[in-house]
């Protein structure tokens, strides 16, 4: 199959977001998620953003985190582990759309942990104290531009001290490594399509300044392997 053009985005709905899928199914998706995540690395750039925005914070300070589009939870998992290890006190929030996904990490995540899986839109969600810090993973490019841009003004009014958006680099060479990897390990058909496609609906750097610009914000935009474009900003 000949490259597609990558000089704009893709606009067809992914199949995740246009089907309705049953339990075990989409069970079955997000755990092959998980693994190509695993697999890439891509929990190490928003962990390395949380590391930056709490430097200098004592031992026992509280660190209250919201994660947008959770799936099963693993990044939020992941966020508590890694505050407890730091000597914080992790408060950790959830928020997602899908009910499979409040159902699914409910049952994946230990009890005593201080996460609160919230099912529903996230611009109807109201804190009632405010996140330290708003992170997402792979959901910006879920939306349509000019949701992303009012996902940036929101996370900047509803975050206290910064947020940090990780999502995929749209290019030729992720579009055609996720597929040799998707078929090397025979994940779900909806994987293989979906993060091919992701890829293809993802954003590029000018991208983003176009709609930071839009938005009225300035964030700093890194690249970190594997083709994982992050924009963030401490405040």
């Amino acid at each position: 199959m000949a490259s597609p053009d990558f000089s704009r985005r893709a606009d067809e709905p992914e199949w995740m977001d246009a089907r309705q899928w049953p339990r075990a199914d989409f069970a079955a998706i997000l755990n092959d998620l998980e693994q190509a995540n695993q697999l890439t690395f891509a929990a190490h750039p928003t962990l390395d953003f949380l590391a930056r925005l709490t430097r200098g914070w004592p031992p026992g300070a509280e660190l209250r985190v919201a994660d947008l589009g959770y799936g099963r939870g693993d990044m939020l998992r992941r966020i508590h582990r890694w505050a407890e290890a730091r000597g914080l006190r992790p408060r950790l929030t959830g928020v997602d759309l899908n009910p499979h996904c409040r159902a699914l990490a409910g049952e994946l995540t230990p009890p005593g942990l201080a996460i609160d899986w919230h099912q529903g839109d996230l611009f109807d969600w109201a804190p009632a104290e405010p996140p330290h810090a708003i992170v997402s993973a792979l959901f910006a490019h879920h939306l349509p531009a000019a949701d992303v841009q009012r996902l940036l003004k929101w996370q900047e009014a509803t975050a206290s001290h910064g947020w940090f958006v990780k999502d995929l680099h749209r290019h030729w060479l992720a579009w055609r490594g996720f597929r040799a990897l998707a078929w090397a390990m025979r994940w779900h058909p909806c994987v293989r399509h979906d993060g091919a496609l992701s890829v293809r609906r993802a954003f590029v750097r000018d991208d983003w300044r176009a709609m930071l610009a839009e938005a009225g914000l300035a964030a700093d935009i890194r690249w970190h392997p594997l083709f994982r474009l992050c924009v963030g900003r401490i405040k």
